[in-house]
């Protein structure tokens, strides 16, 4: 089975969606460096997290993140790189846009999209929640997609692992904070946990704006973890997959979590919207 060679990356996400684009465009710069297939971004990396890094989507410049998704694509394609761009994808002008994970493959082409399932309260304000759960196979490597508080519930990684995923990109906004709180350990105890309930690797990234709670890593199945960044410092880390289910550990829950039938992935309102059921939507 061929090596998948992911690069994440966290830097200060912000409102500038300019700024941003400039960040990620270094970065897949970096990560060609690095001999990666693939560079992984945050939450909301190039839109900015609404709710926090502006108020609403009321007057936001959606045609500037267009124009900046399509060079991010463009760069992608000459580079011969994936990436998972952290964005936000616009329904029309009344629906709630989701908070997305666009999947765009080496040609530059958005192969899939996946939206935030598990939305906070303060989420559902500003977005439209997902209904699907996104595998896709690169480089030998089945790969699922998850993005920060789909992480508090346990049945979407069951899922993932009933989709045969080995490993899960998981992005994260848990920035621009007073201070510490209980997300400074919270996430870096949950995602290892997920692992080895389910026996697949992560890779947990977040937003660097201080106060960020933690640095972007990697989790191993056997619920270690493999390497992790500084906090509150941009970065990028890589790591190849596949590797082995353990690092010295022991392996446990040979048995899966029992989905209901008919579970119910998401928390919030999806939309019917042609925009949010097309998983290859132009931005």
């Amino acid at each position: 089975m061929h090596k998948l060679r992911v690069a994440s990356c966290q830097f200060p996400v912000s409102g500038d969606i300019a700024k941003n684009a400039e960040a990620i465009r270094r970065y897949l710069r970096r990560a060609k460096q690095a001999q990666a297939h693939l560079l992984h971004t945050s939450e909301a990396a190039l839109s900015g997290y609404a709710g926090s890094e502006f108020f609403s989507f009321r007057r936001y410049d959606w045609d500037a993140l267009r124009c900046e998704t399509q060079r991010l694509r463009e760069l992608a394609r000459d580079l011969r790189l994936w990436l998972i761009l952290g964005s936000a994808h616009f329904l029309d002008k009344i629906t709630r846009p989701t908070n997305c994970l666009y999947i765009i493959d080496p040609a530059g082409r958005i192969a899939d999209r996946y939206d935030k399932c598990m939305c906070t309260v303060e989420d559902q304000r500003v977005f439209s929640a997902g209904n699907r759960l996104v595998t896709l196979p690169i480089r030998g490597v089945q790969v699922g997609f998850a993005i920060c508080y789909d992480i508090c519930y346990p049945q979407l990684y069951a899922a993932y692992r009933e989709r045969g995923a080995r490993l899960v990109l998981h992005s994260f906004f848990n920035a621009r904070h007073k201070g510490p709180s209980c997300l400074d350990v919270l996430n870096v105890r949950q995602v290892p946990t997920r692992c080895a309930d389910n026996l697949m690797w992560a890779v947990a990234n977040n937003s660097s704006q201080r106060y960020s709670n933690w640095g972007s890593f990697v989790a191993r199945p056997d619920a270690t973890i493999a390497q992790q960044l500084p906090v509150n410092r941009a970065g990028m880390l890589v790591h190849d997959f596949p590797d082995g289910l353990s690092e010295g550990g022991w392996i446990h829950n040979r048995m899966p979590m029992k989905l209901a039938k008919n579970e119910a992935f998401y928390f919030g309102t999806p939309s019917r919207h042609p925009r949010q059921l097309d998983p290859r939507a132009e931005p």
